[in-house]
């Protein structure tokens, strides 16, 4: 596994880190699909993909 890669997505749920909007809505539901696909498989960052998916597809919902 990727340390350096796991932190930059543990880093994403830093709760005071300023969100910005850079994505609409339907940008990022396919982002969190995208990333399910990366996590679906055994490769290098598919934990990470995970992860990241997760903590976006929370988000997503809390603000739809």
């Amino acid at each position: 596994m990727d340390d350096r890669l796991l932190g930059l997505v543990d880093g994403v749920v830093d709760l005071n880190e300023q969100c910005l909007p850079l994505l609409t809505l339907r940008e990022a539901r396919a982002a969190v699909e995208l990333l399910q696909l990366l996590a679906a498989g055994d490769g290098e960052g598919a934990y990470a993909a995970r992860h990241l998916a997760g903590n976006l597809a929370r988000r997503l919902s809390a603000e739809d």
